[in-house]
């Protein structure tokens, strides 16, 4: 994903936005309309979905990751989806609205823009597939093994909540590595 995301940057130079984030900022709130994509350089990013006034984690945007208010982005509607910086993050934003005029333009950017969606679509399945069939000890270790150094980073409370358990699910299954 990483030559994607580069090329990415490189290609749509143009119509992309420099931000900084601080660590606690919120970028998109639930119930906002938002048609940016978040292209993190470095940081961490992460989008929740809030159900019955709890924060369920959904996806987390490490280094050459992406991010975005995709229900908002599909539909223009309000997102059901969050965006907030679990770390001080810097990241290239790309307002969906000016990528597709910039592609009308650069038709030829098109293939690039398939491929990252390919990929990302790809990684949600996998997770989708993971949340079906693996067990909470499977699922933890794939999360390790996509996202090397992530429970240094990231507290065990949004760790547990990604992956569909309970804190002490998740602390039995550590303690039993």
């Amino acid at each position: 994903m990483r030559e994607l995301i580069e090329a990415a940057r490189s290609a749509f130079a143009p119509i992309l936005t420099q931000r900084t984030a601080r660590k606690g900022a919120l970028l998109v709130a639930p119930g906002q309309r938002s048609t940016r994509l978040f292209l993190v350089r470095s940081g961490l990013l992460r989008s929740f979905h809030v159900v019955e006034s709890r924060e369920v984690d959904a996806h987390f945007a490490l280094e050459d990751g992406v991010v975005g208010a995709i229900d908002s982005i599909v539909f223009g509607r309000e997102s059901r989806y969050g965006i907030d910086a679990l770390e001080d993050t810097e990241c290239s934003t790309l307002d969906w609205d000016e990528l597709e005029r910039f592609l009308d333009a650069n038709p030829s950017h098109e293939r690039l823009v398939r491929k990252i969606t390919q990929h990302l679509y790809a990684e949600l399945v996998e997770r989708f597939e993971g949340m079906l069939f693996l067990s909470a000890r499977d699922r933890y270790e794939h999360l390790l093994a996509r996202y090397p150094g992530i429970t240094q980073r990231v507290g065990l409370g949004h760790i547990a909540s990604y992956l569909g358990m309970t804190q002490e699910t998740l602390s039995r299954v550590r303690s039993a590595r």
